[in-house]
C-alpha cells in the first residue's frame, strides 16, 4: 500500500441506464493500432469473472493478426474452452485518465447492438485486483484506487 495520497483515486460513479436497467459500466479507451487511434467502447465491471475479456468483434475491430502475436501472455480455461490471452493498455477516463496495462482473452459474444453488449468485460484478476468496489442500491458503484 502506498502512502502517497496523490497516487489514490476515490471515484462515485452512476450506473448506466440502458431501456430501464442500471448496469456497471464503465467507459474505457482501448488502443486501437490498426485504426491508427483509440476506441471508446464501454467496459462491464464483473465480480463473477476471473479473467477480463474483449469482445472478438472489437478485438478484430483494433487489431491485425500479426499485432496480437507480439501481445501474447498466456492461455486460460474459461468455460472449459482454452483461449489465448493478450496484452492490452486500457485508459479510464472516468478514474482521472489512469491507464494500465490488462492481460485479456479475445472471446466472441452473440452478435447483439454493440449499445447492450459491453465490448470488454473486467474481471477479478486483473481489473479488481488494485481496486475496493462498493455498489449501492445498483444505482452507484464506488471505486478506490490504491
Amino acid at each position: 500500500m502506498s502512502l502517497n495520497l496523490s497516487r489514490k483515486i476515490l471515484k462515485v460513479i452512476k450506473f448506466s441506464d440502458f431501456y430501464g436497467n442500471l448496469i456497471p459500466l464503465l467507459k474505457i479507451r482501448l488502443e486501437c493500432p490498426k485504426t491508427g487511434r483509440d476506441k471508446l467502447v464501454l467496459g462491464l465491471i464483473d465480480t463473477g469473472s476471473r479473467y477480463t475479456v474483449v469482445n472478438k468483434y472489437t478485438g478484430k475491430e483494433c487489431f491485425k493478426d500479426d499485432e496480437l502475436k507480439t501481445r501474447y501472455v498466456d492461455k486460460v480455461i474459461i468455460n472449459n474452452r482454452e483461449y489465448y490471452r493478450y496484452s492490452f493498455r486500457f485508459i479510464f477516463p472516468q478514474l482521472d485518465g489512469i491507464s494500465r496495462d490488462f492481460n485479456a482473452a479475445i472471446i466472441e459474444y452473440n452478435p447483439f447492438p454493440e449499445e447492450i453488449v459491453p465490448a470488454v468485460i473486467l474481471g477479478r484478476e486483473d481489473f479488481l485486483r488494485d481496486i475496493i468496489l462498493c455498489m449501492y442500491k445498483s444505482e452507484w458503484m464506488t471505486l478506490y484506487i490504491d
